[in-house]
């Protein structure tokens, strides 16, 4: 149970940054418009530039309050390049992993003709999660075992709290 909650700690800017992202929009669509090479849309016009600001800042400013209030977290997870002392940019990091797992799933669902919005199961969910395990990997190590908990309960947890938004009459759609 306390991986659970150390890992959940850990993650928690991927999180804020994936709910952020919703909120902070404008600026421009990332792709610019531009089309891939199957002229469809690259990530489409709801990937925007200020979601992506958004997101890293915001996963920024909560990785400082949960490193400030929660140092211990730090006993499991060791620097790649003994920056350590360098912390607080692991936050920024999440966001930005976050945003290219989100990204990723908006390029695939293009590609396979799935409309914005539209189900994308596993990958809709906790591809925001995956990408921003994968990019803190590149400098950091942790205890897999977050991975292997914290993964599932997040499908779990999405899928629970999408249902609820869509019964309270906050989201169109069940997923």
């Amino acid at each position: 149970m306390i991986d659970l909650v150390q890992g959940f700690l850990f993650l928690s800017p991927a999180f804020f940054a994936n709910s952020v992202a919703t909120f902070t929009t404008g600026l421009g669509a990332i792709d610019r418009g531009k089309l891939f090479r199957d002229g469809k849309p690259i990530l489409g016009k709801n990937k925007t530039l200020g979601g992506l600001m958004g997101a890293i800042l915001g996963a920024g400013l909560l990785w400082i309050s949960v490193i400030l209030f929660f140092p211990e977290i730090f006993d499991d997870v060791h620097s790649r390049f003994n920056v350590i002392d360098y912390i607080w940019y692991i936050g920024f990091v999440q966001g930005f992993g976050a945003m290219v797992g989100d990204s990723a799933g908006s390029f695939l669902k293009r590609r396979i003709n799935l409309r914005p919005g539209g189900p994308f199961p596993v990958m809709d969910q906790v591809g925001f999660v995956i990408f921003s395990f994968l990019i803190l990997g590149i400098f950091l190590t942790y205890p897999l075992v977050w991975i292997y908990l914290v993964i599932p309960t997040a499908l779990v947890i999405h899928i629970i709290a999408n249902m609820i938004a869509y019964k309270m009459g906050w989201k169109d759609v069940w997923w």
